[in-house]
């Protein structure tokens, strides 16, 4: 059995923002059948800097404690602060994740740098 720590089942038992924005500056979904995972992930960007960011999920406690996370973890940074944003670091915000949850979890980033590559293919 994997064993979550209290910070990961926190965050997975009262997630912070769940849910979609009006007019995302960028949109990332991604459908795993074999994971049961269905993931939209929106951010807001204004002048190269993260405004706010959102998620709509199915998905493990893994996948939905990261996305909490991360969701809190982006207003303020720059898109290369962002796309920089990693597993390990995103693992070590929940006090560790069990190894055999980071395939999951990782759909968070993957979901992160689709929206980013989203937003940058509507603004270059």
């Amino acid at each position: 059995m994997d064993k979550y720590s209290r910070a990961t089942i926190r965050e997975f038992m009262s997630p912070s923002n769940i849910g979609h924005i009006e007019n995302p500056s960028g949109t990332g979904h991604i459908t795993d059948n074999a994971d049961a995972v269905e993931l939209t992930f929106f951010v807001s960007v204004d002048a190269g800097h993260i405004t706010d960011a959102k998620y709509r999920i199915a998905g493990c406690t893994a996948l939905i404690a990261t996305l909490s996370v991360l969701s809190k973890e982006l207003p303020g940074k720059t898109v290369g602060e962002a796309l920089a944003l990693d597993m390990s670091y995103l693992s070590a915000l929940q006090g560790g994740l069990p190894e055999s949850k980071w395939r999951c979890a990782g759909y968070a980033v993957q979901a992160l740098h689709l929206a980013i590559e989203d937003y940058q293919s509507k603004t270059s």
